[in-house]
């Protein structure tokens, strides 16, 4: 059991470390912007994911 809570314990770190870099991106202004290359994210994928940092052009980050 105490396996299963260390698991879900670093998943949810995970996860609170995204919306922290997320909020960062938003606050710098490159909440929109893709990571790796520049391009703008789409609004909609954005609203399927917010905490999505790249655009489709980098597949193998999903």
């Amino acid at each position: 059991m105490a396996e299963t809570d260390n698991t879900s314990v670093a998943r949810i770190e995970a996860v609170l470390n995204e919306v922290d870099r997320a909020l960062e991106r938003l606050r710098a202004g490159t909440y929109r912007s893709c990571q790796v290359c520049g391009a703008p994210i789409d609004e909609a994928s954005l609203v399927e994911s917010p905490l999505l940092a790249h655009c489709p052009a980098h597949p193998e980050l999903s």
